[in-house]
């Protein structure tokens, strides 16, 4: 099985910002070559909720080139291949976008989902996200890291052909009932979901898979006054607020007096200039510095707080 998996990392909510794009490229079923590159977007404004998201900061990209620059350098795997993205709605979209804003024609090539197969072949799952399926496939990788995402990528894909015993990606297409999207120079074909599924995994679904927040413990944040930032891998916001209430803890919408806690997923805080922080988190650190009791960890500790009281 042929074919090329991407993943891009964006500075800002515009997808014609991309500041990092990871490129695998598989032959045969097997990885043969991994690219990487840090983009300088062309503009140079980065929020603090893609920061948290994926720790890239302005300072890293200042010196790096700018897409069109690296797509000299990239072009070719783009070139009449089959293209494999995670909500590629997001990645293609991207792609295209930035192509546009430096007037830039696109090479010609197919793409597929892996979030749509997943969400058809994986239906036992509850989300279709990258890290929820691929702990299901029992392989570990560092989640918003380009390179490791495309990997993970690439990873959903060959685990559903080597299940089916099918290398041919127009029929893996036509048995999980996602279609085959199209990108050329005139536009683009969306993959579509809507087709029927003749096929989905043997596979049985883990009760740990099937639904994270049954994790129950009563006092394992009692007292505790909660406040999320950003957005969160293994759950929805509302089912995060659900596991700390059913876990004997309480939750805030902004930060106060009153908070204890701030989960977010933002990387090296201690690395952050105030501009690249979030307003709850800046008000955390104001807090906690002024004196008030406050916590500061990720969705991983809050987890591993549950799972150990």
């Amino acid at each position: 099985m042929n074919f090329v998996a991407i993943d891009f990392e964006t500075a800002n909510e515009k997808r014609n910002s991309p500041c990092s794009i990871g490129i695998v490229v598989v032959e045969d079923g097997q990885v043969i070559e991994k690219i990487h590159y840090l983009i300088r977007p062309k503009e140079m404004r980065f929020m603090p909720i893609n920061i948290g998201i994926h720790g890239i900061r302005p300072s890293m990209v200042e010196n790096e080139l700018e897409f069109d620059e690296i797509w000299e350098k990239i072009k070719h795997y783009f070139d009449k291949t089959l293209v494999v993205a995670h909500n590629a709605a997001f990645d293609i979209s991207v792609l295209r976008n930035t192509l546009k804003l430096y007037s830039i024609e696109s090479q010609s090539f197919n793409y597929i989902c892996t979030m749509k197969l997943s969400r058809n072949f994986y239906s036992e799952l509850e989300n279709a996200k990258l890290n929820t399926v691929n702990k299901f496939l029992d392989y570990e990788f560092k989640h918003h890291d380009a390179l490791a995402d495309a990997l993970a990528c690439s990873n959903i894909l060959l685990n559903i052909s080597k299940e089916l015993q099918l290398k041919d990606i127009s029929k893996i297409s036509k048995q999980v009932g996602v279609s085959l999207g199209i990108v050329n120079k005139n536009g683009y074909i969306p993959s579509s979901n809507k087709g029927k599924v003749l096929k989905k995994s043997s596979r049985q679904a883990t009760r740990e898979s099937v639904n994270i927040v049954d994790s129950l413990n009563q006092n394992a944040f009692k007292g505790e006054v909660v406040v999320f930032t950003g957005r969160l891998d293994t759950m929805t916001r509302i089912e995060a607020t659900s596991f700390v209430r059913k876990n004997g803890g309480s939750t805030g919408s902004s930060v106060t007096k009153k908070t204890t806690c701030l989960v977010t997923n933002t990387k090296n805080i201690q690395n952050l200039h105030r501009t690249e922080m979030s307003t709850k988190l800046r008000r955390a650190i104001d807090l906690k510095n002024s004196g008030q009791k406050i916590e500061i960890f990720n969705e991983e500790e809050l987890l591993k707080r549950a799972a150990e009281n």
